[in-house]
């Protein structure tokens, strides 16, 4: 069942999650997040072929086509010298910002990584080895807006985890934004090139004369940069393949009805058109407040051309009939972002088994994930939250296993070992164990 709440031109639909409009909803905000351009995709294919044969010049040419800038060898790398004047173009604020946010990134991340170990057994000696990635490229955007604060999240964990050498690539403009300047030099990052779309992605991954390749690309980007880096994988890791920002807020009747709508369109604001910011309350009464109040600031918003575009399952509010099933559908939603704003958030938080970030509590808007608090703000998105993990330290590092078998081990192995490899009908795999004990007499 739906019932709109609307201010002048705003409607919010309010919808019963068990009515057909509700299932509706949920088919809808799941073939968002699987819609794919099969013309993006054959687009940027053959911008990758063409970077994987033509390297430098097949770069250089993209760049040119889609970014109207000719570049060479010797100017597409930014100097350092050039870095360091655009940085001190960032305003005093920006600066402060910047380091304190730092700080604070750093300070969380530090307690991750993955742990070495070694275990004495019967056989011999099991060990796990920990080693950072050699080589790293962070993709900056350059579009609508600029993500300083993403080359913090990108390049902090990197550099915690050990990586020696970080590269970043963003799109040629006619000036490089002070922000990213700023951040980029103040974590000491001096390989900078003016690449962009997905020629960047391609040259990070494969590699040219002028760009050599890298063991991982982080960073968001476009509908091009995110096919990009979904087809590049395998010679590179990535992050993910970045869908529209998502939030699901669970809200009752102590839920502050403007905070609600304002983290809503917090999420909507960023103007895909499948962003997904979704509000499940169990309460009838508190959904029409929430959603009037919702119509409200869109009305007044500065940005409300962007959000008048957005399609009407945009912003839903859901209205389930118990705390348990709302936090069963978010678990099936698994969202980027998950806010908890209810009386018993505490309680309920235990509850989470889908969701890459919590915000827990009133006070705890997702804004302050992506600018402040120091959790990381690259996360997976589209569901991927069933399985993956926001970015942190342990995605920049490898895991490496050794075994040392002993005397005792060989001779031991080879009781069991070789019947599991004639089963597989991998003879050899036999023979290599079998001849350690006859050949030695053991």
């Amino acid at each position: 069942m739906r019932s709109k709440t609307s201010v002048n031109s705003v409607s919010i639909p309010v919808i019963e999650l068990n009515s057909p409009e509700g299932k509706k909803i949920l088919k809808e905000i799941e073939k968002g997040r699987q819609k794919r351009s099969d013309e993006v995709t054959r687009i940027v294919n053959s911008v990758l072929d063409d970077v994987r044969l033509r390297g430098d010049k097949a770069l250089f040419a993209y760049t040119e086509k889609f970014d109207k800038v000719k570049l060479t060898p010797s100017t597409a790398r930014i100097p350092a010298s050039l870095l360091k004047e655009r940085a001190k173009l960032a305003s005093p604020e920006l600066k402060k910002t910047i380091r304190e946010v730092a700080k604070r990134i750093y300070t969380y991340h530090k307690k991750q990584g993955l742990v070495e170990f070694s275990i004495k057994t019967g056989d011999g000696i099991l060990k796990q080895l920990v080693k950072p990635l050699k080589r790293v490229g962070v993709y900056i955007p350059g579009g609508y807006t600029v993500y300083s604060s993403s080359v913090l999240m990108d390049v902090i964990p990197a550099k915690i985890a050990g990586v020696k050498e970080i590269v970043a690539v963003t799109p040629p403009k006619d000036e490089l934004d002070p922000g990213v300047a700023y951040a980029l030099h103040y974590l000491k990052i001096t390989e900078v090139y003016r690449i962009g779309g997905a020629q960047a992605i391609g040259a990070l991954a494969y590699g040219t004369n002028t760009i050599a390749p890298v063991d991982k690309i982080v960073g968001p980007g476009n509908s091009y940069v995110a096919t990009a880096k979904r087809l590049v994988y395998g010679s590179a890791d990535i992050d993910s393949v970045a869908g529209p920002s998502e939030v699901v807020i669970i809200a009752d009747s102590s839920s502050p009805p403007r905070l609600v709508a304002l983290d809503l369109l917090a999420q909507a604001e960023h103007g895909s058109g499948d962003e997904i910011a979704v509000c499940i309350v169990e309460s009838k009464s508190a959904a029409a407040k929430i959603a009037a109040a919702v119509s409200r600031e869109i009305e007044k918003s500065p940005v409300k051309e962007i959000l008048l575009k957005l399609p009407p399952h945009a912003i839903t509010i859901l209205v389930t009939s118990s705390r348990k099933e709302s936090m069963e559908l978010s678990d099936s939603i698994a969202p980027e972002h998950l806010q908890i704003m209810t009386s018993t958030a505490d309680k309920d938080l235990k509850l989470v088994n889908n969701a890459a970030a919590v915000f827990v509590g009133v006070n705890t808007p997702v804004a302050l994930g992506d600018y402040y608090i120091g959790t990381n703000h690259v996360l997976p998105t589209g569901g991927a939250a069933r399985f993956a993990s926001g970015l942190g330290v342990e995605s920049f590092q490898k895991r490496i296993s050794v075994a040392i078998a002993s005397d005792k081990g060989i001779k031991t192995a080879a009781k069991y070992a070789p019947a599991f490899a004639r089963s597989e009908k991998f003879i050899h795999h036999a023979l290599s164990v079998e001849a350690r004990v006859q050949d030695s007499g053991k």
